[in-house]
């Protein structure tokens, strides 16, 4: 257990600390510690189970009643509509682009772009496809672990899986000030030592952002962080409407919905396809 709460004060320095000299949106302490507040750390970091993690077990209690309580935490599928924009090197790269997105707990995804909705991609377990006028071929690797990755990571996850694990250890990382909003850090820390920091709305108790960090395959540490706003109440879940994804401090994504709804009825081999033809260059997958 020790190795682990040593991991996740690394984890925590990494995913928090950085931010504070990339943007006036970061996050930032905002009290120094009373003597109370330093012996009741001090008494956290003996025992992580005690009242650090009371703590953030209560913001997560409060988070999911904010959210919608068993109707966010039992949904099997969502749909959203409207418009995303990429961005490089924090500057957008397109006027932006129609979208239409479709997601089935846990591993199921299929995104249509385009007015036409003629660009296809679709994600369902470890297999991948995308389809175009040239017709529908596999994703490259890359894409599907992304896809992957960001669905390890989600919210929904994080709540419906890591928080009912046991060996998910739990930490309160005190108050900071997240997309101009005072919040309360909670971090979710796994067997593996896989971390996962949600910043929580003091007043609303809505998530207002999340953070986790990864490895290339160049062992180069790259920080992921979505930022949720502009919520509206969806048959009675709390969906933010607009959705902006950062990689190492600077804008990557942002999306604004238009329409939103859960529990929707898909019909049978919807995030599924057939490949009818292979790039130029690439081998067919064994």
């Amino acid at each position: 257990m020790r190795k682990r709460f040593l991991a996740l004060l690394a984890a925590s320095a990494l995913l928090w600390v950085p931010a504070v000299a990339q943007s006036n949106d970061a996050v930032v302490p905002t009290t120094s510690a009373s003597p109370a507040s330093a012996a009741a750390s001090s008494a956290a970091e003996v025992n992580p189970a005690g009242s650090s993690a009371a703590k953030a077990r209560q913001l997560l209690d409060q988070m999911v009643a904010a959210l919608g309580g068993q109707a966010w935490l039992n949904y099997k599928t969502s749909a959203q509509q409207g418009r995303t924009y990429r961005f490089f090197h924090g500057h957008p790269t397109s006027t932006g682009t129609l979208f239409w997105r479709f997601f089935e707990y846990p591993e199921k995804e299929r995104t249509e772009l385009t007015k036409d909705r003629d660009i296809i991609g679709i994600v369902n377990g470890s297999k991948g496809y995308e389809t175009t006028y040239k017709g529908t071929t596999t994703q490259e690797e890359k894409v599907v672990e992304e896809v992957q990755r960001r669905w390890r990571h989600s919210l929904e996850v994080a709540i419906r899986e890591w928080l009912q694990d046991p060996e998910t250890m739990l930490f309160y990382d005190g108050r900071a000030v997240a997309d101009r909003k005072l919040v309360e850090v909670v971090t979710l820390l796994s067997e593996d030592n896989d971390a996962i920091s949600i910043g929580i709305d003091a007043i609303t108790h809505l998530p207002i952002n999340k953070r986790y960090s990864w490895r290339d395959k160049d062992r180069y540490k790259v920080e992921e962080e979505t930022i949720y706003g502009n919520y509206r109440a969806v048959q009675g879940i709390q969906t933010p409407f607009t959705i902006t994804t950062m990689r190492d401090g600077e804008m990557s994504g942002q999306s604004f919905l238009s329409h939103a709804a859960y529990n929707t009825s898909f019909e049978p081999g919807f995030f599924d396809a057939k490949v009818t033809y292979l790039p130029k260059g690439r081998s067919p997958k064994k």
